[in-house]
């Protein structure tokens, strides 16, 4: 039986996993702070987060790791704020895109401006931070 800091069949990597979980808690609790800064909860933060262009819900949520019901939730909030409108889906007639609106792209950008400040990885080095995206994109995508 493991527990969640063991390394499975990794003897010369202890604590690996006890490692990603922790750097994962700090970039969400980073995520949630920069997101509250701009007035977003983090989910709503998430959203405008994946909404670099317009998207249908169905891929909203998947990019969100939310279910149908969250994600309507999320977008009705958005949209009640101005954040984001629902266009016509240009291929499906029954489906609907998500788009950021004028102020949503300007929020966006505020929160993106936020997280780049004192990021929870600022203490690697550019070389360490490009690395350490080459070897978590190898391990999630075998890239």
């Amino acid at each position: 039986m493991t527990t969640r800091g063991d390394d499975i069949g990794s003897a010369e990597l202890p604590g690996l996993t006890a490692l990603l979980y922790a750097a994962t808690a700090r970039l969400d609790a980073h995520f949630a702070a920069c997101a509250g800064a701009v007035g977003l909860t983090a989910s709503q933060a998430n959203a405008v987060h994946e909404l670099a262009a317009p998207l249908g819900m169905r891929e909203l949520g998947r990019r969100m790791c939310c279910e149908p019901p969250n994600v309507t939730f999320v977008v009705d909030r958005l949209e009640e704020r101005g954040l984001v409108e629902r266009r016509p889906h240009p291929s499906d007639r029954r489906a609907k895109l998500i788009a950021l609106t004028p102020a949503g792209t300007e929020l966006r950008a505020r929160l993106f401006a936020g997280l780049a400040v004192d990021p929870p990885l600022a203490g690697l080095p550019d070389a360490d931070r490009r690395a350490l995206r080459v070897l978590l994109d190898r391990a999630l995508h075998g890239r």
